[in-house]
């Protein structure tokens, strides 16, 4: 049985029990983050923590544990999680009763394939599920996940890896599960914040070192990409090599 922490302590994941009452369950009412664990230590855990907190300011939930005691946890569940890589999921609710729910699990994780990697994955353009950039859950790691749910649903009927999303005014914004970078003439480039996109850890360090810029993209500029790639903790820089069935010019991609 794996480890997990449930609301300050560590036990079997097996014993972990969310009151049907949990405004996480019922509403959806909540945050989320998901590290990748290699070998027993989990990746980024600081930026994975500063983003968790400054969305439950936003969302006004108060959790009891600080940054150091939540590190500590993460901590502990990630050295006891599956080798060699998995993936460590931190969900925090409003709970019930005025109580918030905290919970760490970790699950076994397969990253992409050499193949996937060298030769790029399918995605598929989704224009109809559309992103609302001025929405109020913008750029947080909602447990309100439907919309990419159904789009990566449509991804997998086709075949594909990854469903491309646009937003109200048809910008290009992200992946169901990813962000996205194109490169064009001038450089890499990702869409902004303000376009609707999550603010991805892979994203932010990619920001942080300059190789890559924000700038708004439309689907004119896939059709025109020298390469197209995915970024997310689990996969870290993915290149695309097939969008809606057709083959896409590849690039070496960026060191994350």
């Amino acid at each position: 049985m794996s480890l997990a922490w449930w609301n300050g302590r560590a036990l079997d994941a097996g014993e972990v029990r969310i009151d049907p009452g949990d405004a996480g369950f019922l509403h959806g009412d909540g945050l989320f983050e998901t590290l990748r664990v290699d070998a027993g230590t989990a990746g980024h855990v600081d930026l994975h923590l500063e983003r968790l907190f400054a969305g439950l300011r936003r969302v006004e939930i108060e959790i009891p544990e600080d940054r150091t005691a939540l590190a500590a946890a993460v901590a502990a569940v990630a050295s006891a999680a599956p080798r060699p890589v998995a993936r460590l999921r931190l969900t925090v609710t409003r709970g019930a009763g005025g109580t918030p729910t905290r919970l760490l699990a970790a699950a076994p994780y397969e990253p992409p394939g050499a193949g996937q990697v060298r030769d790029g994955v399918d995605a598929i353009l989704v224009p109809d599920l559309r992103i609302d950039s001025r929405g109020p859950l913008i750029g947080l790691k909602s447990l309100c996940w439907q919309a990419n749910r159904l789009a990566l649903l449509r991804a997998g009927r086709a075949g594909a890896f990854e469903a491309i999303l646009l937003n109200e005014n048809g910008r290009l914004v992200e992946g169901a599960r990813s962000n996205l970078l194109l490169a064009l003439d001038g450089g890499l480039f990702t869409p902004p914040l303000d376009d609707g996109c999550l603010p991805g850890i892979v994203r932010h360090r990619l920001l942080a070192a300059g190789r890559i810029t924000e700038r708004p993209l439309g689907p004119e500029d896939l059709a025109r990409a020298r390469a197209v790639f995915l970024t997310n903790s689990l996969i870290g820089v993915l290149p695309v090599g097939r969008l809606d069935g057709h083959a896409l010019p590849r690039l070496p991609p960026p060191d994350p």
